[in-house]
């Protein structure tokens, strides 16, 4: 599946292009912090093609671990199974495998404060290998790692200006406002041209073999 490119920047590089550029390098530790929770917020507040991602996964029983960056499913045919206790199965969506007696389970859910899933019938004595497609949090680097990490994000030129623009608000410079307006100006176009590979849409259509035309009387008492 074709990937975005990652950025170039640094952490570090990021904020140094950005605080001298407004002329304060005393500002460090708090663009750190800034940039920290403004890249958690990219994650989680718009879908990004970048963050989709597969992991393989082995179920044995009634639950099983998900990956420590889940987030949220990629679509309602994000597990499928690709294998019973050994013998290769054609990538059934597990919500809809029917083949009996818990093997493979047919349903699954997640249970976000124990940061499992759930399928059922209880597959207990087999082996289940699936494929989990997901949306992914990017995990925090230490901060021994923090000046060196590159964030997942790409467009690094954003996330300067965005820098920028906070320390521009925080010095009350007057460049803040014209500034922020191509901060946002700027990450606009980026949401036009990141289109998520197989998200969902933002209007789903219902299946015209299920639901039909609504009823609205009978069309002869018009004539």
């Amino acid at each position: 599946m074709p990937t975005v490119p990652s950025g170039r920047y640094t952490r570090q590089r990021i904020r140094d292009l950005a605080l001298n550029r407004a002329g304060n390098r005393a500002l460090d530790a708090d663009a750190t912090d800034f940039l920290s929770q403004h890249l958690f917020e990219l994650y989680t507040l718009a879908d990004w093609p970048f963050l989709y991602v597969s992991a393989p996964v082995t179920i044995t029983g009634p639950t099983f671990a998900l990956p420590s960056d889940f987030q949220t499913p990629q679509d309602d045919q994000a597990l499928q199974v690709i294998g019973i206790d050994g013998t290769p199965q054609p990538g059934v969506p597990m919500y809809a495998a029917t083949t009996g007696q818990g093997v493979p389970p047919r349903l699954w859910c997640v249970s976000r404060s124990a940061a499992t899933a759930q399928v059922f019938p209880d597959p207990t004595g087999h082996a289940i290998t699936a494929t989990l497609r997901y949306r992914r949090l990017p995990p925090e680097p230490t901060t021994a790692n923090e000046p060196t990490d590159i964030p997942v994000f790409p467009y690094h030129n954003y996330l300067v200006q965005a820098v920028y623009v906070f320390a521009l608000e925080h010095e009350r410079d007057a460049r803040a406002l014209p500034e922020a307006g191509v901060r946002d100006t700027l990450l606009a176009a980026i949401r036009r041209g990141a289109s998520p590979l197989r998200s969902q849409r933002a209007d789903i259509p219902l299946d015209p073999m299920v639901f039909g035309a609504p009823f609205r009387g009978d069309p002869r008492r018009y004539w």
